[in-house]
């Protein structure tokens, strides 16, 4: 089974939601995932990977300074050809998702097996699995 590393950041916890049930889908599915909050984000980790998911909240219309850093940080990590997606949280906008995926089609020259995501915020568990079901297939069908 393949090795998932979900590198993310959350401001309110709406971001972690996405991430606990995308680990509890894959997990169930019998993939290995380590969830990593971005100022933990080890470059060796993610080039280990055999699938990386980058995923932050929108704050004020952009991407969050942390998961700025994280960006700029794995430029340095050799992503050419490998296979992920992105995801974001957002209140009113959601303009983070496609700066990331901006950077990991354009910069990393990563290869993005599902289009993102962005989930509004929500405290319903349900809910969120409901949006972030299909996701997590579309991505284990790439594997």
């Amino acid at each position: 089974m393949a090795n998932i590393v979900i590198v993310f950041d959350s401001l309110r916890g709406n971001t972690k939601r996405v991430v606990d049930v995308m680990s509890e889908l894959f997990s169930a599915a019998g993939h290995a995932v380590k969830a990593v909050k971005a100022k933990e984000v080890e470059v060796a980790d993610v080039e280990a990977a055999d699938l990386l998911l980058l995923g932050g909240p929108t704050y004020h219309k952009d991407l969050m300074n942390t998961m700025k850093q994280v960006l700029f940080k794995l430029e340095k990590a050799d992503l050419k050809g490998k296979p992920g997606a992105a995801f974001a949280s957002f209140g009113w906008s959601g303009e983070s998702l496609g700066i990331i995926e901006d950077t990991m089609k354009n910069l990393y020259e990563m290869n993005l097996v599902a289009e993102g995501i962005k989930v509004k915020q929500t405290p319903v568990a349900a809910k969120v699995k409901k949006e972030v079901e299909p996701f997590a297939q579309k991505i284990m069908e790439a594997l």
